[in-house]
């Protein structure tokens, strides 16, 4: 338990540095980190629970894209500036880096393997953010298609 909340707390900090690299300042930089920690609270949930490692990514990435699109609304910002720096502690850098020192030094078994495990977790990870993207702009432009459609209809029946 005690690992568990060191990761967490890493993630954390290792956003925190990345925001301020992406020059996210006051409000934005404290809700970034505190999404780069949810993201790997929720990665680390659901390993726990069995889950296979890109199932694991995908629910991590559905839980930080929601939490961006709701903070973005909140602090009235793009959902670029948290959810970006939100998601740098999923990042599957080692996985990058085993496979192509294993390319160099021609292990293609173990470079394959990995280059594919890596690339799992990527599309896991794109998939999870492109699903509430979508979601959410539906959802946001239906709810503007129905103000707009009252506003038209009282101003219709305030013609007749």
């Amino acid at each position: 338990m005690e690992q568990v909340l060191i990761e967490i707390i890493a993630a954390a900090g290792s956003t925190l540095a990345f925001g301020i690299i992406f020059n996210l300042k006051g409000k934005k930089l404290v809700f970034a980190s505190i999404g780069g920690a949810l993201g790997w609270a929720i990665y680390i949930f659901f390993k726990y629970q069995n889950y296979s490692e890109p199932a694991s990514f995908f629910c991590s990435a559905v839980g930080i894209t929601i939490y961006s699109e709701i903070m973005a609304r909140i602090l009235k910002t793009p959902v670029t500036s948290t959810l970006i720096a939100s998601l740098i502690p999923l990042v599957p850098g080692s996985g990058v880096y085993f496979t192509m020192s294993y390319f160099i030094e021609n292990k293609s078994v173990e470079a394959a393997q990995r280059g594919i495990a890596t690339l799992m977790i990527t599309i896991a990870i794109t998939l999870g953010i492109v699903m509430v993207s979508t979601f959410s702009q539906i959802y946001y432009k239906f709810r503007r298609y129905q103000t707009i459609k009252k506003k038209y209809k009282s101003r219709k029946k305030g013609l007749l």
